[in-house]
């Protein structure tokens, strides 16, 4: 049987939940799976521990998308004002891309986040 990385995972949370962890925990290595930004910080809090990314290769990179660094807060509230740009695209695929979107409110719910 597969695991998932939030069956496995020791602690989820917030960005300041996640520093305030593994500051306060007496682990000494860990996997860090969500932006790699926070490492940097997560070092300078901790020198004395090891901070993973995940995934560890980066030849993945879906933990630092692009993209997503491309979205402001002017460009989102911009886009909620005029709602532009409009996205038209096939009900099939919009209801699979709503899927992952659904899971991800469903465990902030779920963890409280």
């Amino acid at each position: 049987m597969r695991s998932t990385s939030l069956e496995l995972a020791d602690y989820i949370g917030s960005t300041t939940g996640l520093l305030n962890f593994s500051k306060n925990d007496s682990a000494t290595e860990f996997i860090v799976v969500t932006e790699t930004g926070i490492l940097h910080q997560m070092q300078k809090n901790s020198p004395d521990k090891t901070f993973i990314p995940a995934p560890p290769n980066n030849t993945c990179a879906c933990n630092d998308c692009p993209h997503m660094k491309l979205n402001t807060l002017e460009k989102l509230y911009l886009c909620l004002k005029y709602e532009l740009p409009e996205i038209t695209m096939d009900e099939e695929l919009r209801l699979a891309a709503k899927k992952p979107i659904d899971k991800m409110l469903e465990l902030s719910a779920k963890f409280g986040l």
